[in-house]
């Protein structure tokens, strides 16, 4: 490693200066530590995060009730009709497996209940497509 001189050595030690007057100057602006901020960036990102994932539940729900609501008024025959809430559920069941249960045995189940219920989705619709 090569020494530094005189000049860069000087040179050095006040952009180090000018460094911690500046971070002085921020600290005097922004009161709050850097922990402080990170703990407010956290707060926020999972205020956001739940605020998601019940607005999509809510919409999916929704969704999931005029389906149903369809199915039972609207007398359509054939089994088309019955594509809109198994859809619907697919979503439903997937939202829950990858934003309510994140870990343990329950995130297992869900996940595995998630994928056979998109398996059997896509069934059904080669199912009715193809007859």
């Amino acid at each position: 490693m090569r020494q530094l001189t005189h000049t860069e050595k000087r040179d050095l030690e006040a952009k180090i200066k000018d460094e911690q007057e500046r971070q002085q100057a921020l600290r005097e602006m922004y009161p709050g530590t850097p922990e402080d901020l990170k703990a407010l960036s956290a707060e926020t990102e999972f205020t956001l995060r739940s605020l998601w994932k019940y607005v999509f539940l809510t919409i999916i729900l929704c969704l999931l009730t005029f389906n149903v609501f369809g199915l039972l008024t609207w007398q359509r025959f054939g089994y088309d009709q019955y594509l809109g809430p198994l859809i619907a559920l697919m979503l439903l069941f997937n939202h829950i497996a990858y934003y309510f249960t994140t870990e343990g045995w329950k995130s297992i189940v869900m996940k595995t209940v998630a994928w056979v219920w998109i398996a059997f989705v896509f069934v059904y619709i080669y199912w009715i497509w193809v007859a």
